[in-house]
């Protein structure tokens, strides 16, 4: 949309809403057509590791991220503008062989708030050097439903190549 078609349907946007609201076309229409993404969203990663000194210290946190799922892979970026810009992900999962859905351990449950558990998702696959489970915290049981769905989806499909 032409900047004086927005000025003469939404007089009420700012000229920073209008640029913010552009980049979300932008991204959606490469997400779309370039990415073919099946799922992508702004979502939270545990970042960091208990440390073995002192396991009752929290020693991680959860960290904004932007992730999609396009094929058989899982990737994120450290914000939607990373991704924008064209940076490189920050990391990325491959579904291939055992991949797919993990379970929360015991350890994990230690670690977790009680009120993130309904939240949490962990994925496993191919890291980029050896096999990796990462954990990722959602907004809603909706938000954790689409990943879950988009998850079993790719993985399923990998393994019927």
């Amino acid at each position: 949309m032409s900047r004086s078609k927005c000025n003469q349907t939404c007089t009420n946007h700012t000229t920073s809403t209008h640029f913010h609201l552009q980049a979300i076309s932008k991204r959606k229409s490469r997400l779309d057509k370039l990415w073919k993404a099946r799922w992508h969203d702004v979502i939270k990663i545990k970042e960091g590791k208990t440390s073995s000194e002192s396991p009752i210290k929290k020693s991680w946190s959860w960290e904004p991220i932007f992730a999609l799922i396009e094929g058989h892979r899982f990737i994120w970026w450290r914000s939607e503008k990373h991704f924008d810009t064209g940076e490189s992900p920050l990391g990325q999962i491959f579904f291939a062989g055992h991949s797919g859905l993990a379970g929360l351990s015991p350890l994990d449950l230690r670690e977790f708030a009680t009120e993130e558990i309904p939240f949490i998702v962990s994925v496993f696959g191919r890291g980029l050097k050896e096999q990796q489970k990462i954990s990722l915290l959602v907004g809603s049981a909706d938000a954790k439903e689409s990943l879950e769905d988009a998850v079993l989806s790719a993985s399923t499909d990998a393994k019927s190549d």
